[in-house]
């Protein structure tokens, strides 16, 4: 059979499709049929969207018909396939303009989908493209109707007693058709729609893909309720963009990621045209953080390590300013790091007495000379006493009080000592002891002058209540300011005739006991009562929490008023000073040092020492009221 007679056949079979489809306008079947049989397209179940979308533009630039009939017939191969498609009645509640309507059934049946709930993604898409492509008037309009249409289907399911939630797919997702309809109109009217599609398709880690996917699923279902566009500013685009940053330079697990990834990703959002506040290092953290919080088990490999996976007995975490994390991804040499890492896995579980706050001092300490290691290429399980001598020669060379340097030396030998003891190192038997200089203690008076008290109370009635409570009670009690910030509601108690404060003492790790004033118990109790404040609830409360309120922010909110009420321009809020001013005022009254160690709760007499300001002075003064009553007494100096 000849090939004019094959394409004659071809050519019929086409044209018995159209006439089925009850078309009957001569100029376009031509026109459909010509173009067709140029592509060797032998059936309209074979036209996609690229040969619909070449049609409309080859219409457009025939020169064998008018521009009116160019604008008529443009459309035709769109109403044939139309027209062979599944009729889709619903859509008339959802989209009255019919030539939208029509543009939307056209692609539904060219996309072989027969029901709304099946639109995906990929389609969105592909419809956008169309769109696109096709020189279609207020194009923003008629993409919208996908989605409308999308979201009809939605609403609808969600009778259906199967959970609306996200699954993972290796596939293309879109936000505005997530499967609870509640979710899913948040994002109908977002202006940018690039960040709404992440594709988990891509030839990438399984891992990453499934990291970056529980972040979004746990903002989008889970997570704190936030405004949309605080979720989208704040989660969803840093997250996408970080995404992006991870297929494009082949990072394979976030928990891995190391501190040189998360400047490259910085520098990355800079080459952007997006806001700086819109991404920052915190999408970093915010999904190494979860990753490490919800992975089956502690992944002690990871480069972070957030402690509010670890379960601490009370007294070894301070609430009131808590250590968020120890990081691991800023010591270069690999080996030097491991050590680190089983050598804090050690701590963690060491004592109970062992405060993290503690722990966190020596994480910094060792780290500061590994820093000094990974620079001079030296590694822990070839150490020599001459690495340790130049190390400490360095730290003695630069500009450190001998105080800090002991300190320093004190944990780095812990260290060294373990990895003797773990046999990782040679046996150095390094006399760290031999090293450390000579303290001269010099006392600095920080105690809180009467005229700066006065110039407090005269302006404490406009603080806020909050404020103005726990300012009182650092005053009154010369409690450290971690301990003000964790009050609960059962430290308030009253025998009969005396009034009691009871506080857990992080830094002692004991419970405290003391005498306060009636007035202080009757504000106290008055305004527990008030605020519905259960005896093991925190008095103040960080915002937006039941957390206890954060010690940082106590101290920032205190200095702004000060700053408002002008007493910042001769005096700076600084908790600890009525510590010392309550230490001193009580000695300067008569009280005797074991009675001021017993209310501060200092473990030591020598420490209780350090608080009372003005010994000094208060010494000269003694002298002076002693010389003078000996020379009313007559006796003569020399």
């Amino acid at each position: 059979m000849g090939a004019l007679k094959i394409a004659q056949i071809e050519y019929s079979y086409v044209h018995e499709e159209i006439i089925r489809t009850g078309y009957k306008e001569a100029t376009g079947i031509d026109l459909i049929e010509s173009f067709l049989l140029s592509r060797r397209i032998t059936s309209l179940d074979d036209v996609d969207l690229d040969t619909a979308i070449d049609f409309y533009n080859m219409v457009l630039t025939c020169t064998t018909i008018t521009d009116t009939q160019k604008a008529h017939f443009a459309s035709a191969l769109e109403m044939i396939i139309r027209l062979r498609g599944k009729s889709f009645p619903e859509l008339k509640e959802v989209i009255k303009d019919r030539a939208k309507r029509n543009k939307l059934e056209f692609f539904l049946a060219l996309r072989n989908i027969t029901d709304l709930a099946d639109i995906d993604a990929v389609d969105r898409v592909e419809f956008e493209r169309y769109i696109s492509n096709t020189f279609v008037a207020k194009r923003i309009e008629y993409i919208k109707i996908i989605d409308r249409a999308k979201l009809y289907a939605i609403e609808q399911s969600m009778n259906d007693l199967h959970p609306h939630v996200l699954r993972y797919e290796n596939k293309l997702i879109y936000l505005t058709y997530h499967p609870n309809i509640a979710i899913a109109k948040q994002f109908e009217y977002t202006q940018v729609k690039e960040p709404l599609f992440f594709d988990f398709s891509l030839n990438v880690s399984e891992v990453l893909k499934r990291q970056v996917f529980a972040l979004l699923k746990y903002n989008l279902e889970d997570g704190d309720k936030v405004t949309t566009h605080m979720l989208l500013q704040n989660r969803i685009t840093p997250l996408w963009y970080l995404y992006k940053y991870c297929v494009e330079h082949e990072i394979d697990d976030i928990s891995k990621v190391t501190n040189a990834e998360v400047e490259g990703f910085i520098e990355y959002l800079n080459t952007l045209p997006i806001k700086s506040t819109t991404c920052s290092r915190a999408a970093f953290k915010r999904i190494r953080k979860f990753t490490f919080l919800n992975a089956p088990s502690i992944d002690w490999d990871a480069s972070a390590w957030f402690l509010e996976r670890f379960s601490f007995t009370e007294g070894r975490v301070n609430p009131s300013n808590p250590c968020e994390a120890f990081y691991f991804d800023d010591v270069e040499i690999t080996e030097n790091l491991d050590l680190l890492k089983d050598y804090m896995k050690y701590l963690l579980g060491l004592s109970q007495r062992l405060s993290i706050t503690s722990i966190y001092m020596i994480y910094n300490n060792v780290k500061r000379m590994l820093f000094y290691f990974d620079e001079n290429g030296i590694y822990l399980t070839k150490l020599t006493k001459a690495d340790l001598e130049n190390y400490i020669n360095y730290l003695q060379r630069k500009d450190v009080r001998v105080a800090t340097i002991n300190s320093h030396l004190g944990e780095i030998s812990k260290f060294i000592y373990y990895l003797e003891a773990k046999e990782c190192i040679q046996p150095l038997r390094f006399h760290f002891e031999k090293y450390r200089g000579f303290e001269v203690y010099k006392h600095n008076d920080i105690s809180v002058s009467k005229e700066d008290q006065r110039k407090v109370f005269e302006v404490l009635g406009y603080f806020p209540e909050e404020l103005r409570l726990m300012f009182l009670n650092l005053w009154c009690l010369g409690i450290r300011i971690n301990e003000v910030c964790t009050i609960k509601g059962n430290a308030y108690l009253f025998d009969g005739s005396t009034a009691w404060f009871l506080i857990y003492q992080n830094k002692a790790k004991r419970e405290k006991r003391i005498p306060i004033p009636t007035e202080l118990y009757d504000l106290m109790t008055e305004y527990i009562k008030r605020n519905n404040i259960a005896p093991d609830e925190y008095v103040f409360k960080a915002p937006h929490t039941n957390g206890p309120y954060r010690s940082g922010t106590f101290r920032k909110q205190m200095n702004i008023l000060f700053d408002k009420y002008g007493i910042s321009e001769t005096y700076k809020f600084k908790p600890h000073g009525y510590r010392h001013t309550l230490a001193t005022e009580l000695y300067n009254d008569g009280a005797n040092i074991q009675c001021i160690r017993e209310y501060l709760g200092h473990s030591s007499e020598d420490m209780t020492k350090h608080y009372i300001d003005h010994l000094p002075n208060k010494i000269d003064k003694l002298n002076e009221e002693y010389f003078a009553t000996k020379n009313k007494e007559g006796i003569q100096w020399n």
